[in-house]
């Protein structure tokens, strides 16, 4: 409530109007700055700018003839994608959990909107300075991204596929695959490997349309232009090859830790339909990619190993292996 006049006269209140905004805290102005970043793991500033980034995109969201402004919205989903749990929005802000439910999705939508700005991959001029800070960081020459996996846990989905969603582990994911350049951004995202070697990142990699190659652990098909660790490195050039691999290829492995920190709602169980499940998904890899251009700073990073699946190691045909063969004797032979 803004203003409460009180009057001598005893006479009987107007009933408020039905349509009023609801009254609730503002947790920008609620929280201070420690709070508030336990609350939505970034800092007040950043959740400001990110308000004014989809602020435009949103309309109020009508709740029983009462809107939702969509500042709050903004800050519903961030704080959902922060924690993953429903009922702690609806503590912080006064709005039921099938509201909240409503407005995640709506604004994940605004967000899946921007992906095309945020999440692509480089241009050569690009992929050149890529190439060079790769090598500067792991002594691996030629690389333009890293490419991993990981499985976001779902609950059984109500479709007649559900069974397609259960894991190596006996429970329900959604794969999620990434390619990151050596800042830790997403530079393409697939949620499923099949569906990498069918996507338009693939055909451009193997037609030769980009000048370098991708590094993925030994649960993708070594070929020419993605290039896969030694199971048993015999040569002293296989094992140089495997430590700059392994070294290079962790940035990917970060950036994955630092987006689940950050957007904890990836860590437990997303309780939607698929389809919404990749909708929240996608969206926080837009917000991953727009907080690491702008230099916020990371969170702590979290161990969840036992999310982990099995690597099962895929299938390599014989040129791939001898690609990789000789790209070893080319570049590893003569270091220390």
């Amino acid at each position: 409530m803004d203003y409460l006049d009180f009057n001598d006269d005893e006479r009987v209140p107007p009933r408020p109007d039905r349509r009023a905004i609801i009254d609730r805290s503002n947790p920008l102005n609620e929280f201070d700055e420690i709070n508030f970043r336990d609350r939505f793991r970034m800092y007040k500033q950043n959740v400001a700018d990110i308000i004014i980034l989809l602020e435009p995109r949103l309309s109020s969201h009508s709740l029983r003839g009462r809107p939702i402004p969509p500042s709050l919205q903004i800050l519903i989903t961030l704080r959902f994608l922060a924690c993953g749990i429903f009922h702690l929005h609806g503590d912080l802000c006064g709005v039921s959990e099938p509201t909240v439910c409503k407005i995640v999705h709506k604004v994940c939508n605004a967000i899946c909107k921007l992906k095309d700005d945020y999440i692509k991959f480089p241009d050569a001029a690009t992929q050149a300075i890529y190439k060079v800070q790769f090598y500067e960081y792991g002594n691996f020459p030629g690389v333009i991204g890293c490419i991993d996996g990981c499985h976001i846990p779902i609950k059984r989905p109500s479709t007649p596929d559900a069974e397609e969603y259960r894991n190596r582990k006996n429970w329900f994911s959604i794969n999620v695959q990434g390619v990151c350049t050596p800042t830790m951004q997403w530079k393409g995202v697939t949620h499923d490997s099949s569906i990498f070697q069918n996507s338009s990142l693939y055909a451009h990699l193997e037609g030769g349309q980009h000048s370098g190659i991708i590094l993925g652990d030994s649960g993708y098909a070594q070929n020419n232009f993605l290039f896969t660790p030694y199971l048993h490195a015999v040569t002293t050039e296989q094992q140089r090859y495997n430590q700059a691999h392994i070294h290079t290829r962790g940035i990917v492995e970060r950036m994955f830790g630092v987006w689940k920190s950050r957007f904890q709602c990836l860590r437990r169980t997303l309780r939607f339909e698929p389809r919404r499940c990749c909708i929240v998904i996608i969206a926080a890899a837009v917000l991953h990619n727009y907080i690491k251009q702008h230099g916020w700073p990371d969170p702590e990073m979290e161990d969840d190993s036992d999310l982990d699946i099995p690597i099962v190691e895929a299938n390599k045909d014989r040129y791939g292996l001898a690609c990789r063969d000789v790209f070893a004797l080319q570049h590893f032979s003569q270091r220390q």
